[in-house]
C-alpha cells in the first residue's frame, strides 16, 4: 500500500506512460544542490560529484511529464512473482486473493506468494476501501507450510516511519491455522458475511 501512482492531467483521453531513464555520471553539485563535502563513510560516494539518475515518466496524451531524480541509486530488473503486485488476483472461496511476495527472498523462482490480500470485487489496483482480510503464510512445529489469517481491516498512520499504512484485524485466527489457502480464504469469507449480517441485523431491530 506504499506505492502511489502518478497522476495524469485532468480528463486525459488515453492515460498511458512512456518511461524512460538518463544517468550523468559523475555530475557536479550545484551550489543550489548543496556545499561540496566529503562523507565519512568509506563505502558512500557523497562528494562534490556524484552519479545522477533522473527518470522522465511522460504522457503524450495529457502532456504530463514527472522528473524523478536521485543519486547513488541502484537498479535492477525482477519478476510480478518476485515482488508480489503485478500478479493476477485469483477467485477462491468467494473472495479474490492478491499476492505477495514469496517468504524467502532467495527462493522466488519456484516459491509461491507468502501472503495474501483479500478483497470482494476484482479491481485493477487494490485500495484500503477494498481489502476486507488477508492470509499470511507461517510454519508448523515440524516445518510444513500453514497458513493463518486476519479479517475485517482497520488502517492507521504507519508505525514504522515508511509510507505504508498500519493495518489490524477486527477478527483474527489466532491459535487456528490451514493447511491450505483455500481453507484461509472460507475462514475470512465467513467471518466478513458474519460481520455483514450482524450490521443488517441491527439496522432492522431500529
Amino acid at each position: 500500500m506504499e506505492w502511489q501512482p502518478l497522476a495524469h492531467g485532468p480528463d486525459c483521453a488515453k492515460p498511458v506512460w512512456e518511461i524512460d531513464q538518463q544517468t550523468a555520471s559523475d555530475a557536479l553539485r550545484s551550489r543550489r544542490g548543496g556545499p561540496e563535502h566529503a562523507c565519512p563513510n568509506e563505502e558512500c560516494n557523497h562528494r562534490d560529484r556524484y552519479d545522477r539518475i533522473t527518470v522522465r515518466v511522460l504522457c503524450r496524451s495529457c502532456g504530463r511529464v514527472h522528473l524523478l531524480n536521485g543519486e547513488e541509486h541502484t537498479a535492477r530488473t525482477t519478476t510480478t512473482v518476485r515482488t508480489g503486485y503485478g500478479q493476477a488476483p485469483k477467485r477462491v472461496a468467494g473472495l479474490w486473493l492478491y499476492p505477495g511476495p514469496p517468504l524467502l527472498d532467495w527462493d522466488w523462482e519456484d516459491a509461491g506468494p507468502s501472503g495474501y490480500l483479500c478483497a470482494r470485487e476484482k479491481v485493477a489496483r487494490l485500495t484500503e476501501e477494498d481489502i476486507v482480510g488477508g492470509i499470511g503464510e507461517g510454519r508448523g512445529p515440524r516445518g510444513g507450510t500453514i497458513w493463518s489469517a486476519g479479517a475485517l481491516s482497520t488502517f492507521g498512520p504507519s508505525v514504522t516511519g515508511r509510507a505504508a499504512p498500519h493495518v489490524t484485524w477486527a477478527r483474527t485466527s489466532g491459535d487456528k491455522t490451514f493447511a491450505t489457502v483455500a481453507a484461509a480464504a472460507k475462514w475470512v469469507k465467513a467471518e466478513v458475511d458474519a460481520a455483514a449480517a450482524s450490521v443488517t441485523t441491527e439496522g432492522q431491530d431500529q
